[in-house]
This record gives C-alpha cells, sequence and structure tokens, in this order.
C-alpha cells in the first residue's frame, strides 16, 4: 500500500455558488479550479488560500442523502495513492470499511473508505 501524499479536503456544501462566495470574501481564498465541462452535470470547483502550494479545498455539492448529512461536519480528506484498487483491497483486508469501491473518473480513480470513528478519506490514483 503507497499513500504518497494528502493532495485536496473535500468540504461538503449546500450551495457551490455560495460557499465560494463565502470562502473569497471572508477567507480570501482564489479559486484554482472551476470546470463544468469534464463532466456534464458536475462541478469540479477547488480554492485555496493564496499563499497555499500543493493543497486545494474541494467546495463538493451533497448530492445523495449521506452526503448531505456531512455539511457542517467537517472535512473529507483526499489521500493519493498509486493504485487505488490495490489500496482498497489491502485496506479491506485490514477491516477498513469501502464506502464507496474504486470508480474511474475522467481524471482519476476514486473510492471512498471510512477510519474507525465514521470519518470518510477519499483515495485517488492520478490518471497519467
Amino acid at each position: 500500500m503507497a499513500i504518497s501524499r494528502l493532495t485536496h479536503v473535500t468540504i461538503v456544501v449546500r450551495d457551490q455558488d455560495e460557499a465560494l462566495a463565502w470562502y473569497q470574501d471572508k477567507f480570501g481564498f482564489e479559486v484554482v479550479t472551476d470546470d463544468s465541462e469534464t463532466i456534464p452535470g458536475s462541478r469540479w470547483l477547488t480554492v485555496k488560500p493564496k499563499e497555499q502550494e500543493g493543497l486545494e479545498i474541494i467546495l463538493f455539492p451533497a448530492q445523495q442523502e449521506y452526503e448531505k448529512a456531512w455539511i457542517g461536519q467537517g472535512a473529507l480528506w483526499v489521500l493519493e495513492t498509486d493504485d487505488c484498487r490495490k489500496t482498497c483491497e489491502e485496506l479491506e483486508a485490514k477491516g477498513v470499511k469501502i464506502l464507496t469501491p474504486p470508480q474511474e473518473r475522467p481524471w482519476a480513480i476514486m473510492a471512498t473508505v471510512e477510519d474507525l470513528y465514521g470519518n470518510p478519506f477519499n483515495l485517488m490514483e492520478k490518471h497519467g
């Protein structure tokens, strides 16, 4: 298993535009990515403090009921791995609960796992 670094933190929000305005106006964050074209019907929106390098905050709109329960409950961390499927297999063998099995996305292979207290973590194997 090779989790190599923390790349993103996901904040689950009710409304991306409302959240973006808040993070820009209150914290002075800047937009890193605002992409509504790569995935039809979805908007990939990330922000960061102006001086921050290498870590982005995803403003993720809750869609599923279980995601709506995460609003205001903290952050969803994204851990980069060199092989998402293998890492999930190894974690599952260790008793880690897999919430979402590895799935192909245009930018990566993604999965969601849970720690012993129910905190979710995304595993990401970036393409190329």
